[in-house]
């Protein structure tokens, strides 16, 4: 008899967040949901998890210490896969002009901060239908 278990996998999550604070919320919002996820806290390092954890949804800061920001590494996860992977800026960036820049780097979706839980859920799910 085969007693492993079976059915869906769970959907993976990373997340690019370079505040401490931010990104634990982030992740225990996330684990309402019982995504695997993995995190990074810069672009460069954001790139190498990226590549190693193949993830579904790509959630981003754009203001980021090193070198390049949110905005960089969404281009260069769009080189690299197009739109296979979903990307959203989760960022305290919010006027106009942020949005154009967001939608530039061909995000799906643009998260400001503070967010509630709640919608921010909303948009996971909504991302990842």
């Amino acid at each position: 008899m085969n007693l492993e278990k079976t059915g869906p996998t769970r959907q993976k999550v990373l997340v690019v967040e370079d505040h401490e604070e931010t990104r634990r919320l982030i992740l225990a919002t996330l684990k309402l949901r019982d995504f695997d996820t993995e995190t990074a806290i810069d672009a460069v390092s954001g790139f190498v998890k990226f590549n190693s954890f193949k993830p579904d949804l790509v959630l981003l800061d754009i203001m980021m210490p090193g070198v390049g920001d949110g905005l960089d590494l969404c281009r260069q996860i769009r080189e690299k896969v197009g739109d296979a992977v979903k990307i959203a800026f989760v960022t305290a960036k919010g006027e106009n002009s942020d949005l154009v820049e967001g939608r530039r780097a061909n995000a799906d979706a643009y998260i400001t901060k503070p967010f509630s839980p709640i919608k921010f859920l909303e948009n996971v799910d909504w991302l990842l239908v």
